[in-house]
């Protein structure tokens, strides 16, 4: 079975055939020529189907669906806040107001 390279993704199905009836056994999605060689050889003496892939079956599995987009705002609004958090907390312990709120005694 030769599939044209720019079909691909396809998935590959193999059946069972016995008289009019088919009786599906396995499918596997497929990216090249080998990969359905491959699924052809494994199933010898099985009829084998391919099909386009269709959208809702591409997952996180197909590599056009594991591309991501980069999220660089909200880690760069998690940076701004802990600096915030940090410069806060210095202030905080250079004029004296936690020690007066806390109770807390450095040094003596």
């Amino acid at each position: 079975m030769r599939v044209n390279n720019d079909e691909f993704p396809v998935v590959v199905e193999a059946y069972q055939t016995s008289g009019t009836n088919q009786n599906f056994v396995a499918e596997q999605v497929v990216n090249t020529q080998a990969e359905i060689d491959n699924f052809s050889a494994l199933h010898t003496g099985l009829l084998i189907k391919a099909r386009k892939l269709q959208d809702g079956e591409l997952g996180l599995k197909h590599p056009a669906a594991m591309r991501r987009t980069k999220r660089q705002g909200s880690s760069a609004v998690l940076l701004f806040l802990l600096l915030v958090i940090v410069a806060l907390v210095v202030a905080g312990f250079a004029t004296g107001w936690i020690q007066r709120n806390t109770g807390i005694t450095l040094g003596n």
